[in-house]
């Protein structure tokens, strides 16, 4: 179903994220970083949302196949920018 659908792709993703692990005494701009990919990963669960809220409302077939297009472009997008920074 729809619900469930919204619900592996948010645990997926969820799951897919790595816990940051905080040093005390960080550098300024190793916790400006931090407070970046917080911003970035809180901005990528509300568009998730909004995607799959989105996509619970759609009607015909072809609207959820352009929603879950968008889904997946925006997935890859998050993993593009992070790989940016790790790699």
């Amino acid at each position: 179903s729809l619900e469930e659908l919204a619900v592996t792709f948010i645990s997926e993703t969820i799951g897919s994220i790595k816990p940051t692990v905080l040093k005390p005494a960080a550098p300024l701009n190793t916790r400006q970083e931090m407070f970046q990919k917080q911003l970035k990963l809180e901005q990528y669960i509300t568009r998730s949302k909004e995607l799959i809220a989105e996509l619970s409302q759609a009607q015909s077939k072809e609207e959820k196949e352009n929603i879950m297009c968008a889904v997946r472009e925006w997935s890859r997008y998050v993993k593009f920018e992070h790989q940016g920074q790790c790699g």
